[in-house]
């Protein structure tokens, strides 16, 4: 039997619509497979997305592409065509190289070396060309196309040049021009119409392009599907509200990502999965110059035909183009069985004429069955339109005609009333969760106290949002991102509040050291069976404070954004306040130096119960201290980082009190390697670190050989049937003002890190 796998997902804006729906689908495969699915939601590589006011800390979304490793993700799904649909084939090949060497599949976008799933470009935007072609007399067609290092930029373009080419019609260079994928490409809209006669159609690689063609159309007089035809491809969520709504080729990212996470044992397996493509669509509307549904296209997708004798086919295709990968979701079943009652009751309806009631209340039980949250409006008023047509046909006689258009007149009012409660109740949440976290920072500071951050206020409430669980991370000490630094996501993080339901917890202080690539997996997180978690970064400006971790469901993901946004300016406000509170109580201990003794705790405050030694508090203190001591100014120093090997087997094996026992004997081999002047402390678990002035050159090896030797005199006399032994890293530096003890640290960590790795390629996983 497999183990549950882990699949990371890395996503771009989660509130793009496209990006939302791939997770959709993402979701409902990770739940076909068993498997947990973990989220991350960056933003963009390249050039910014001109769409927005203010890009300029864009670049802090994608911290989160730090956090996934061989240790946590089986396999990696990146949302290359938009994560990099702005950046050159070179950014987005070294931007895939970079990340941890686990399989690693590429949607809607090829990237040397790595397995990909994509649509298929040709297909629908054949149709929809040619559609312009033969139904609207169109001759004379522009192409604004992607990036031309975008491979369905690419693609599209081939089958416009392809499609032309079949017809007859011309094709030349300045006929092309070559967008961004984004409305900031009005700009090279104007250049086309600029330099060329009036078109007759302009085809866009995809519907944002389309926005802002539309207004360099109407800019130098023209409109929109009237004086030259328009489509597009995506069928993104704000086409069919365009003014004309917009004709474009149907591609859903979430049938894409099902079927692309659905073949993750094979792509694990052997590396590929074979060609995956997914079917595209024709989508017809005004901007092409129809002035209404084409019909008959509908009757042949939904083969309306076989209605008559209630023949399985048409449900089937009903059921496809309205779920679409949808139709396997368990959550879907009573929708389906009350669309197909009213199937049923409408089609004995049309042909006795007869039990109108019937069909009423079926569609009522259809309206009310939840089937808007899976299915958009304007398919269902597409599907009722082509019964309505289809019953005409069948019903011929005036009256009986006129009953029907009545009846279906009632249904569209009934849907568009249902779709009016839906988005009153989207944007109530939405209200709801601003004002959750906006009360919880008024009672932050309310409740605030000068010694301790009230992080556990912060997510109290989370789950009458969506929020399942909930899980709060933030860096040691003071981080600043600047774009284009050489910043790196700490190896780890101090998990100070977390909610499990309406309980919100804060982990005692020793236990609060969390590694950054277990934020998904660690003690505090109960495995309950498979889950779908998101990360996302909290900052403000260059300041960035750690990560919220939520387990939800895909409703809840425009949430998720809102709830980081707040949980940031309140973590700076409450920092703000922290420093304020930090600066009095320096003036008050200046005032009171001749009254009282300098220590700023108490000792049980700044020692570790278990060894004696400085808990991570005392140890900062009294490290800090040392460190800008005037007399050590200019002086060689190291900081070691101290890992206990095999602390989970003893444990495990010989039981807690055995495990707490290895704990002290560690502490007592750093004890005897070091002076008693210098600073040794448990920073919480089985990690140790040490500070200590040494005055000389290259001490690192001496003090590791010297750590060995007394380790191995420790397990001779204590006589354990098993090995009490540590990692270590050491980082050496000259001590003065200006060195940050946290950047000391990480640096020892990653020594200590790769000193580990070493250990367990050679005798294997103590853990």
């Amino acid at each position: 039997m497999r183990k549950r796998l882990n699949i990371g997902f890395l996503i771009d804006d989660p509130n793009n619509y496209f990006t939302s729906q791939a997770c959709k689908g993402a979701v409902l495969a990770a739940k076909a497979l068993d498997a947990n699915l973990f989220i991350f939601p960056g933003h963009y590589i390249g050039k910014p997305d001109g769409r927005f006011e203010s890009t300029e800390f864009e670049y802090q979304y994608n911290s989160v592409f730090d956090i996934p490793t061989k240790n946590n993700v089986d396999i990696l799904y990146v949302l290359m065509g938009t994560i990099g649909s702005r950046a050159e084939l070179d950014v987005q090949k070294a931007f895939v190289d970079s990340l941890p060497r686990v399989p690693i599949v590429t949607l809607f976008a090829d990237i040397e070396g790595y397995p990909s799933v994509t649509f298929d470009n040709r297909s629908g935007f054949e149709h929809a060309l040619k559609h312009v072609i033969n139904r609207h007399g169109a001759k004379k067609i522009y192409y604004v196309s992607g990036p031309k290092t975008n491979r369905d930029a690419v693609e599209r373009l081939a089958a416009f040049k392809d499609v032309m080419a079949e017809e007859g019609l011309e094709v030349s260079d300045d006929m092309i021009v070559y967008g961004d994928f984004t409305e900031d490409s009005a700009a090279v809209v104007h250049e086309l119409l600029d330099n060329n006669e009036k078109p007759d159609a302009i085809a866009f690689a995809n519907d944002s392009m389309a926005l802002g063609g539309y207004k360099a159309i109407e800019d130098l007089g023209y409109t929109p599907g009237k004086d030259i035809c328009v489509i597009g491809f995506d069928d993104d969520i704000f086409a069919a509200s365009m003014t004309p709504s917009l004709t474009t080729v149907e591609a859903s990212s979430a049938d894409l990502t099902y079927k692309a996470i659905l073949a993750a044992h094979d792509f694990i397996d052997s590396g590929h999965a074979g060609r995956i493509e997914v079917e595209t669509f024709l989508v017809q509307r005004s901007s092409c110059g129809c002035e209404g549904l084409d019909v008959d296209e509908m009757r042949t997708r939904l083969h309306i035909d076989k209605i008559r004798n209630g023949d399985k086919k048409f449900i089937n295709s009903l059921k496809k183009y309205l779920f679409g990968v949808f139709d396997d979701d368990d959550n879907t079943g009573k929708v389906k069985e009350a669309l197909e009652e009213f199937c049923n009751c409408y089609s004995e309806y049309i042909v006795t004429g007869e039990h109108r009631e019937r069909v009423d209340r079926a569609f009522r039980h259809l309206v009310n069955s939840d089937i808007l949250l899976y299915v958009n409006t304007e398919r269902l008023f597409n599907v009722l339109q082509t019964l309505q047509n289809e019953g005409v046909l069948i019903m011929k006689d005036n009256l009986k005609t006129i009953a029907l258009d009545d009846m279906i007149s009632d249904y569209y009012r009934m849907l568009s009333l249902k779709g009016l409660n839906i988005i009153s109740s989207n944007m109530s949440k939405r209200d709801r969760v601003s004002r959750l976290v906006n009360k919880q920072t008024g009672s932050i500071f309310i409740m605030s106290h000068d010694d301790e951050i009230p992080y556990r206020q912060l997510l109290e409430g989370l789950d009458t949002v969506g929020f399942a669980r909930s899980y709060l991370y933030m860096f040691q000490g003071n981080q600043k991102h600047v774009q284009n630094d050489n910043w790196k996501c700490p190896k780890s993080l101090l998990l100070q509040a977390y909610a499990d339901g309406s309980k919100v917890t804060s982990p005692s202080e020793e236990l609060q050291l969390i590694r950054t690539e277990k934020v998904f997996a660690n003690e505090f997180i109960e495995n309950k069976g498979r889950v779908t978690m998101t990360v996302f970064p909290l900052f403000v400006g260059e300041d960035v404070y750690g990560f919220i971790v939520n387990e939800l469901e895909m409703a809840d993901l425009p949430n998720v954004s809102v709830v980081a946004y707040q949980l940031s300016v309140s973590i700076k406000s409450i920092l703000m306040l922290e420093e304020q509170n930090k600066v009095k109580k320096d003036l008050q201990n200046s005032l009171e130096k001749f009254m009282r003794d300098n220590s700023l705790l108490t000792k049980e405050a700044k020692t570790d119960e278990l060894t004696g030694l400085y808990n991570r508090r005392g140890f900062l203190e009294f490290t800090q201290r040392a460190i800008t001591d005037p007399i050590n100014r200019g002086k060689r120093a190291l900081v070691c980082y101290a890992d206990m090997d095999n602390l989970k087997m003893v444990n495990d094996k010989f039981g807690h009190d055995d495990g707490d026992f290895a704990l002290r004997e560690i502490a007592a081999i750093l004890t005897d390697a070091f002076r008693n002047t210098d600073v040794i402390g448990r920073l919480g678990g089985d990690e140790f670190v040490v500070f200590a002035v040494v005055g000389v050159d290259n001490y690192e090896q001496t003090i590791k050989d010297r750590i060995d030797h007394i380790t191995k005199v420790h397990n001779d006399n204590c006589n354990k049937p098993y090995p009490i032994e540590m990692s270590v890293g050491v980082c050496e530096f000259i001590c003065s003002e200006d060195i940050d003890i946290f950047a000391l640290l990480e640096q020892a960590d990653e020594k200590l890190y790769v000193e580990k790795s070493m250990k367990k390629a050679r005798n294997g996983s103590y853990r």
